[in-house]
């Protein structure tokens, strides 16, 4: 069983730069990630608001080399259960057991949903999440993106490059500037089309007619909530399952922290992502 100073759960952008700031502060330190680190940057092409022609995957890479020059090791493992055993951590994973005195979360948030009827039956019939992935399939189609914040804004402008027209359809308090796309401020209700997607019924925040959006896809990022399944039941979350910490990143929980999107007080930008992760990574005790 290996035994560090800091484990970190989750190896995206705020999880490596922590993981880099507490190995470059002189603690031992574990990433843990299911797919190896980078996240979901993996998942976008070139960074809205990072130097021009920095896609995700580089700047993941860049990050990973970062936390293992300083000193961090990197665990590729699914983590099954977190626990407060003997005054430290005990992390087990599907790869073995860690033992830590302090445990980072940066998680993220899993795959979003619509919360619609019928939501699963669209898999692969126009429902995606994951513009670099897909979005090559539907060159010179319209697509719609669902959800708010900063990944929503992201898959928009990325798909802009080649759909033929982009409906972000959100229910945020802060709207993106329009970049290439449209903006459509309300919820899709159901999702339509026969063989494949034809069209998405919209509802417009505050009432009035609903809308129907001729779409041969959309990309979901909305209703994304961080997976917990494997903390302590008493781990404190909001309403929406996002955890609740102090403005050093602790949780209720002794040596628990929580970084990134995860958190209910995340402020949802990239470098906000990776200035939290290099201020609780120098500071987590």
């Amino acid at each position: 069983m290996a035994s560090w100073d800091v484990a970190v759960i989750g190896g995206g952008a705020a999880g490596l730069s922590a993981a880099a700031a507490a190995a470059q502060s002189g603690r031992s330190c574990v990433i843990i990630d299911r797919m190896g680190g980078g996240g979901e940057l993996m998942n976008v092409g070139l960074l809205h608001g990072m130097p021009e022609g920095v896609a995700g995957p580089d700047l993941a890479g860049r990050l990973l080399e970062e936390a293992v020059v300083a000193g961090a090791e990197l665990a590729i493992a699914e983590v099954v259960a977190l626990v407060r055993a003997g005054g430290r951590w005990l992390v087990s994973t599907s790869d073995g057991d860690h033992h830590a005195h302090s445990v980072i979360l940066a998680i993220g948030l899993a795959p979003g949903t619509l919360g619609i009827p019928d939501e699963t039956d669209w898999q692969a019939r126009g429902l995606s999440h994951c513009a670099a992935c897909d979005g090559p399939l539907y060159r010179g189609l319209p697509v719609v993106v669902a959800g708010a914040g900063r990944w929503a804004e992201q898959e928009a402008r990325e798909l802009a490059a080649v759909a033929s027209s982009v409906t972000l359809v959100t229910q945020g308090t802060a709207k993106p500037s329009p970049d290439g796309f449209a903006v459509l401020d309300g919820r899709i209700l159901t999702l339509q089309g026969t063989t494949g997607l034809e069209a998405v019924i919209v509802q417009p925040t505050g009432g009035g007619a609903v809308e129907r959006i001729p779409t041969q896809a959309v990309f979901v990022q909305t209703g994304r909530r961080p997976d917990t399944g494997f903390a302590p039941a008493d781990l404190a979350r909001d309403v929406e399952g996002r955890l609740i910490t102090d403005a050093t990143g602790r949780t209720n929980l002794p040596g628990l922290f929580a970084i990134g999107d995860a958190c209910a007080a995340a402020h949802r930008t990239l470098h906000a992502a990776i200035e939290d992760g290099q201020r609780i990574g120098r500071t987590v005790s």
